[in-house]
């Protein structure tokens, strides 16, 4: 299928699925394995700003969108952003653009297997917090958004825990066809990591 005609798709099942349900009705925060979350992580120094982010269930017939703005930091880690959710999401929109590049990209996504991943992330693992041994479900679902359009897929309750459960390559768009401007919000990021892109350049590999 074509990405175009998949892009459609999702689009027109959030605009039937957001109605029904927010993203936070029902959630169980803590503990309990039956909350999960979903984030998004940019690596440190390479900000971007996602500007659509659709989720869909299809099994339940239900969907989300989460507009999460700029995201800065930090590569393979909790985000500080994130959505909650206790249905298994099985497919994935995602719109970004890249700052340093200055490049947009856009990833559809489908889980070949959302219900091991949901299983999986019901296991407990162990962190340590204010010097205490804490065991806690991998409730977080994370997608790590990188330069070159490399996305990679984590659950994890921490980052010492994390493991990667997919690994996907978005595709670039023109956001300027779109009506879309991110000059002043460049203008914002340069002035914080400019230097940092003189002296390092832009690293696509080792993500």
């Amino acid at each position: 299928m074509k990405m175009q005609n998949l892009v459609l798709i999702v689009c027109l099942l959030m605009l039937s699925g957001c109605s029904e349900q927010t993203a936070s009705e029902g959630s169980k925060p803590g503990p309990d394995s039956t909350y999960r979350s979903i984030g998004v992580v940019a690596p440190r120094h390479y900000d971007v700003w996602v500007d659509k982010f659709f989720i869909e269930s299809l099994s339940e017939d239900m969907g989300w969108r989460r507009p999460f703005g700029i995201v800065s930091c930090c590569w393979k880690s909790s985000p500080l952003s994130r959505a909650k959710w206790q249905t298994i999401p099985e497919l994935f929109l995602i719109r970004w653009f890249s700052f340093a590049e200055q490049q947009s990209y856009e990833a559809v996504i489908k889980l070949e297997n959302p219900g091991e991943i949901a299983e999986m992330m019901k296991e407990v693992a162990p962190f340590e917090r204010f010097g205490e041994v804490v065991e806690r479900p991998r409730h977080n679902l994370v997608f790590g958004l990188a330069p070159g359009g490399t996305v990679v897929l984590w659950i994890m309750n921490r980052g010492e825990n994390a493991i990667e459960v997919g690994r996907y390559q978005a595709k670039p768009y023109d956001h300027k066809k779109e009506g879309e401007d991110y000059t002043r919000r460049t203008e914002s990021y340069l002035k914080r990591e400019g230097n940092f892109l003189q002296q390092n350049g832009i690293r696509y590999e080792g993500w």
